[in-house]
């Protein structure tokens, strides 16, 4: 057996823990599947060093975020499978489309009720108190700082006259205030999703800042590092490697 044959084996049994079924049917392209399981599961998702749930989480934001819809749907059902709850799940498009932009969010809810329907599981329904703006404005200022500290001040959150200002107002409120408070996912896996979608769409001056920040909720460079390199073969091989030289600039 040669250590190609042995990576694939390991690919193979990595997918079917998730639940992913083997490839039946016509190949459609000659090797596809063989190369799914070595790339995608043998080299990436068997890595050591980056809890599953994280690895999928690092998964569903990158294709939430680059909405790639059938692909999402089937890791929902994976992600299901090995034991997140509907609401994570939820909670994942809710975040990264607050980086996407609202269309993101929609589709991608979508497809989460669909399969939540597909496998007889009820849609959740939670309600909490909303709070008024005022109070969003001073949870957004709380949770903006204690995420990233002396840099809450830094780049287009710099006090003053900017144009960047008039938007940003509302991205305390509603990105710091409400949705990086909602409930049923935590704040470290909030970064995990972060990390991951910065990273799929390459949005370099948030990644910058944001890199830093994972360490302030428990994340590790190496953890990092992985989550990053986790979106590879699902958003692209050099947005993540881009982001994974932007690792070594800022956590260095």
């Amino acid at each position: 057996m040669t250590a190609r044959d042995e990576l694939r084996e390991t690919g193979a049994a990595v997918r079917r823990r998730l639940g992913l079924e083997d490839w039946v049917g016509l190949e459609l392209a000659p090797g596809f599947s063989r190369l799914g399981d070595e790339v995608m599961f043998g080299k990436l998702w068997a890595r050591p060093g980056l809890a599953l749930e994280d690895r999928m989480l690092a998964t569903l934001s990158a294709l939430t975020s680059q909405q790639r819809l059938p692909q999402l749907a089937t890791y929902v059902g994976a992600a299901l499978h090995i034991g997140m709850t509907p609401r994570l799940i939820q909670e994942v498009m809710i975040h990264c489309g607050m980086y996407s932009g609202f269309p993101t969010m929609e589709n991608s809810l979508v497809v989460v009720a669909d399969i939540l329907t597909r496998n007889n599981l009820p849609i959740p329904e939670v309600t909490w108190d909303d709070a008024d703006l005022d109070e969003l404005d001073t949870m957004g200022q709380e949770t903006m700082r204690d995420l990233h500290a002396e840099r809450s001040d830094g780049g287009y959150a710099k006090p003053g006259p900017q144009a960047a200002a008039k938007l940003y107002g509302t991205a305390i409120q509603y990105l710091y205030g409400e949705v990086w408070n909602r409930p049923d996912i935590t704040r470290r896996q909030r970064m995990v999703c972060s990390v991951a979608a910065f990273t799929a769409i390459d949005a370099e001056s948030q990644s910058r800042k944001f890199f830093r920040s994972a360490l302030n909720v428990g994340l590790t460079k190496d953890e990092i590092v992985e989550i990053i390199m986790q979106t590879g073969p699902y958003s692209g091989f050099p947005r993540a490697l881009n982001a994974l030289v932007l690792t070594d600039e800022v956590l260095d």
